[in-house]
């Protein structure tokens, strides 16, 4: 299965466009992805992850 890569925008989008009533706000999935809960990759300013690793981590499950 190959990663699917991601920026902080664009996994909120993913997860907005998939549940248009979700509870979780862009602002938590930087908090998640800023604190080192998932594994990431710092480019520049930005940080890289995988999609599947911070829906998982969501779903109640640890990297």
């Amino acid at each position: 299965m190959e990663a699917r890569i991601r920026t902080v925008q664009q996994a909120f989008k993913e997860i907005k466009e998939a549940d248009p009533d979700t509870a979780v706000t862009e602002y938590m999935v930087r908090k998640i992805v800023y604190s080192g809960e998932i594994p990431t990759v710092r480019t520049g300013n930005k940080r890289l992850f995988d999609l599947d690793e911070l829906l998982h981590y969501l779903k109640g499950g640890r990297p």
